[in-house]
């Protein structure tokens, strides 16, 4: 069964849209609400019928991964049989700050792969470079908030999972990104999609080449928070900052706006269940 991943409290919003399944009924966990895609519509993961107990894996071009705990054999076998992958990751978590994957591969070999969302094209390796299709839903807002001509910061820009929306949506996007690898697949992802005007690529810490006022500030990492007092120098009134996170870390990010002497409006969405008590969190700043 084909789902998108959404906050629950949006479940309602969205049920009268065309590409649900209204055959099929939602299957709620915590704050997420995995509601069923028709045929034809972009969906977020694939989940077996019910008797696997939501057990859900993600079709990243010809990959299948899997997060949480390591499957069973049996779960791995069934889905080699109905999609034919090249191969069938456990996806453990990332480390450090180049994000480099903790994978185990269960079946195949990795390689390049082409992944394809929401128009966008996507070429990464999926050993080397992370990839979450938990984020669809939120590379939709952002890029439905993106206005004609803003000039947009990607602090994190990885392979361009925001960059390329945000850049397709009409924003020049200065992309910054540490790890050699995803600065790799982020040029070629931008002569894929043929926005090679309007994303600027920086390989190195944002720190080092942030520059400027820009109208808009997205902050794609988990400990985003940290690096904010770095974004509010260059942002200005008007400005929207994106901070992602884990849990409710407005705490952190209200002190670093009080020891820069910045007031802003401030707004926190979750984006997605990470694990057993821990979601992913995004934190809209307009600086006033």
């Amino acid at each position: 069964m084909n789902v998108r991943e959404i906050p629950r409290r949006d479940m309602n919003e969205v049920l009268q849209d065309p590409w649900v399944d209204t055959g099929r009924r939602p299957w709620i966990s915590g704050d997420i609400a995995y509601v069923p895609v028709r045929d034809g519509y972009p969906y977020t993961m694939a989940l077996k019928e019910r008797r696997r107990k939501g057990r859900g894996y993600q079709k990243i071009g010809s990959v299948i991964a899997f997060h949480g705990e390591k499957p069973d054999w049996d779960v791995v076998s069934e889905v080699i049989d109905r999609h034919k992958p090249e191969a069938v990751i456990w996806y453990r978590g990332h480390r450090g700050e180049m994000r480099i994957p903790e994978i185990t591969v269960l079946y195949g070999e990795v390689s390049d792969t082409m992944h394809k969302e929401s128009g966008i094209i996507y070429h990464l390796n999926p050993a080397v470079v992370m990839f979450s299709q938990g984020n669809r839903e939120e590379k939709r807002r952002i890029a439905g908030l993106v206005k004609p001509g803003e000039r947009i910061c990607d602090m994190f820009a990885g392979i361009g999972y925001f960059s390329l929306p945000m850049a397709k949506a009409g924003g020049h996007v200065h992309a910054i990104e540490i790890n050699p690898d995803a600065v790799y697949f982020l040029q070629k992802n931008i002569l894929a999609n043929n926005l090679g005007s309007r994303v600027m690529v920086s390989p190195g810490d944002c720190r080092d080449h942030i520059t400027g006022i820009y109208d808009r500030i997205h902050m794609g990492y988990y400990d985003a928070a940290k690096f904010l007092a770095t974004a509010l120098q260059h942002a200005g009134p008007g400005t929207m900052i994106h901070v992602h996170g884990i849990g409710d870390n407005t705490g952190e990010i209200k002190e670093q706006l009080d020891m820069a002497g910045v007031l802003a409006v401030m707004n926190q969405r979750i984006i997605k269940k990470i694990g057993p008590g821990k979601v992913h969190t995004v934190t809209d700043l307009v600086i006033k």
